[in-house]
């Protein structure tokens, strides 16, 4: 149960971490290359550890982190290689994102089809949230704009639809046993 809130709350954490990632993209690009790389890296790994405990945890529904045992220790290498490898990754940093959110949101796609199989009503809110991140990241592989300005806002754009994506399903698909302590004393009473 421990395992499942820290999953929860990690999830939650970071999709307030990528709320203030595309904000301050968006609004203080004059933030240097490697400042966003190194920082990048170390949330990669950080996002990565959360998707595993995720993964390991007691899940109710075993939606939000079912696909999560193959992405988190893939998070963690790529953090370990931006870090390592700043230099070299520094220009690719824009389209590296647009990968990671459009292979996410296909991911999220098929836990909105689960969630609707599993008869959660607030499927197609997963999915909505899942699409828009995905046209984001497509976006920022394709890059249609020229100006940097635009880049930024792009970049900026798809933090904010991944924060908010990651932020509906785990809020949507992660259920928690509630303990009913009073209740469960009377029905052991009741037992004897």
């Amino acid at each position: 149960m421990k395992k499942l809130r820290l999953a929860r709350d990690g999830y939650i954490v970071m999709s307030v971490v990528f709320y203030i990632a595309g904000l301050t993209y968006m609004f203080l690009p004059e933030i240097s290359p490697m400042t966003i790389c190194i920082t990048s890296g170390i949330v990669l790994i950080i996002y990565g550890i959360i998707k595993v405990i995720g993964y390991c945890s007691d899940d109710l529904y075993c939606l939000a982190f079912q696909y999560d045992l193959a992405c988190g220790p893939f998070l963690m290498v790529l953090g370990v290689i931006i870090l390592a490898c700043n230099q070299r990754i520094v220009a690719h940093l824009s389209v590296g994102l647009g990968v990671l959110v459009l292979l996410d949101s296909l991911l999220s796609i098929q836990t909105s089809k689960d969630a609707r199989q599993f008869g959660l009503e607030t499927w197609n809110v997963i999915l909505a949230t899942s699409v828009v991140a995905a046209v984001c990241g497509v976006l920022l592989i394709v890059r249609p704009y020229q100006s940097s300005g635009a880049a930024h806002l792009a970049a900026g754009g798809t933090l904010l639809a991944e924060g908010l994506k990651n932020h509906c399903v785990v809020i949507l698909t992660v259920k928690t046993m509630k303990r009913h302590w009073p209740e469960r004393e009377a029905d052991s009473r009741s037992q004897i």
